[in-house]
């Protein structure tokens, strides 16, 4: 009984190792003839000009809400809502009887005041002089002094009080604080207005305008790469001799003026894991409106290689991303990738995973996981091609 169970395992591992042999053994012409026909491009490392796109917003360099600072009854609104006002400009005006009374109220506190002040001043001499004959005691001179002093403070609260009077009058002059588009009015003439009655308008600013935008670590990553930043260096002001900025409105069409990266936020998002960029686009003719959204375009200037593949042959499953590849023995094999950036002409950086003559499945991934190890026959197809049909099947809003 020992002998045959002895030899049964023999048997198994010597029919184990010929179809081992089988399998790892190049294909026979039997199994060529038996190879399923496969559309493939080939991997090949490239040379292109990056072009980063993200969803942005634009936004006013500055917006102040109009507010009163004093509280009186809007007897004039000097300008049409929507319209461009410049900084200086008058914009509401408050009833100013009241104020003008106060003004003529503390400058006649303020005469009196420095009249009681000169006389104070006077008599504090006089008793100085009559101090140095021994006609006045020293009790009397502090007094005196004492009398000067609370004087000269008396005149400085009357003319602190004028001050503010005169502040006051001036506020029911409302200005423009600086020089944008105005928004609708919250208040008509005849109203009572005062600090607490909010915003009388909003005042945004329209050159320069901010376009702001995310993008992910990664991006921020391949984009020093991109620019050949070294430790400390700077994105900020990259823009004519390195990036190529164009903002794109929403019915696609480019805004005809160049923008600037200005501004890097100083730390990544925890949640969104994003970093939040600017950029600042000259705005005189009021084209871009603060609200508006929009594509902020970034072109890179500098000529890069890498090994690019269409996006769209990128499969991912649980492990993550992965490609369809004829291996060397031409049978089917499924490849883990690494994925660098995703270009806006369709094509993704593959830093890890694939190499240059790889031939990469183009079609059938439905049927693909049932035909791995299975012998193929591979028709090569140029990659121009293959991206050129990808964009005949789009549909006109895809584009």
């Amino acid at each position: 009984m020992k002998k045959i169970l002895i030899l049964m395992i023999i048997v198994a591992l010597c029919v184990g190792g010929y179809f081992g042999y089988k399998r790892i053994s190049p294909p026979t012409d039997e199994q060529k003839m038996m190879a399923i026909p496969v559309d493939v491009i080939v991997a090949e490392e490239s040379d292109f000009y990056p072009t980063l796109s993200f969803v942005s917003k634009i936004e006013a360099v500055d917006k102040v809400a109009v507010r009163a600072r004093v509280t009186g009854f809007l007897t004039k609104r000097l300008f049409k809502e929507g319209e461009l006002v410049q900084k200086g400009q008058l914009l509401f005006q408050i009833e100013k009887d009241q104020f003008e009374a106060d003004v003529r109220r503390a400058e006649a506190n303020l005469a009196k005041a420095e009249a009681s002040s000169e006389n104070a001043a006077a008599q504090y001499k006089r008793a100085q002089d009559l101090f140095k004959t021994k006609d006045v005691s020293e009790a009397r001179l502090d007094e005196r002094e004492a009398e000067f002093n609370t004087a000269k403070a008396i005149v400085k609260q009357a003319q602190s009080e004028l001050d503010i009077a005169k502040l006051n009058l001036d506020y029911t002059d409302i200005r423009a604080p600086l020089t944008g588009r105005i928004g609708a009015s919250v208040y008509s003439e005849g109203a009572l207005i005062g600090p607490e009655s909010g915003a009388l308008a909003t005042l945004v600013s329209i050159t320069p305008m901010y376009a702001v935008f995310s993008v992910s670590e990664n991006q921020l990553l391949q984009m020093k790469e991109f620019l050949n930043l070294g430790e400390g260096d700077t994105y900020v002001g990259k823009t004519e001799s390195d990036l190529d900025i164009t903002f794109q409105f929403a019915d696609g069409k480019v805004y005809d003026k160049k923008g600037s990266l200005n501004f890097i936020d100083i730390a990544i998002d925890d949640q969104m894991n994003t970093l939040k960029l600017r950029v600042s686009f000259p705005n005189e003719d009021s084209d871009l409106i603060a609200g508006q959204y929009g594509r902020v375009n970034i072109v890179f200037k500098k000529a890069q290689k890498a090994l690019l593949i269409p996006s769209v042959l990128i499969q991912r499953d649980l492990s993550g991303a992965f490609l369809y590849v004829v291996s060397k023995a031409g049978t089917l094999e499924q490849r883990p990738v690494k994925e660098g950036l995703e270009l806006t002409n369709g094509m993704t950086i593959i830093t890890n995973g694939l190499s240059v003559g790889d031939k990469v499945l183009v079609n059938n991934f439905q049927k693909a996981p049932y035909m791995i190890n299975a012998p193929v026959a591979p028709k090569v197809e140029a990659v121009a091609d293959f991206m050129t049909e990808q964009e005949q099947k789009m549909s006109p809003s895809e584009k």
